[in-house]
């Protein structure tokens, strides 16, 4: 259903994000904000919902910033290498 966009930000890089858009006009728009193991497959499969009852849904890929297209696993190396990422990024990112 979704597509992947780059956005642009305030510094020179992009960054990646899932974008999902209903079949009708949209009741509204919707930020799905990724969880520690990136836009994963559960992240765009959420978003899409979204998209099914009728929002806009994107989720931005905030590691992007660090390393793109992260999409960790639900184990104990996914968590790990998600808190290594969030390390390396600042809250104002």
């Amino acid at each position: 259903m979704g597509e992947h966009i780059q956005i642009n930000t305030s510094g020179t890089q992009c960054i990646g994000a899932y974008l999902a858009k209903p079949d009708a006009k949209p009741k509204g728009g919707i930020v799905v904000v990724q969880e520690i193991f990136g836009v994963n497959r559960h992240m765009r499969d959420v978003t899409d919902r979204f998209a099914a009852n009728g929002y806009v849904a994107i989720a931005p890929a905030f590691f992007d910033h660090v390393e793109s297209g992260v999409e960790l696993g639900y184990d104990d190396a996914g968590f790990k290498r998600g808190r290594d990422l969030i390390g390396e990024i600042s809250f104002e990112r």
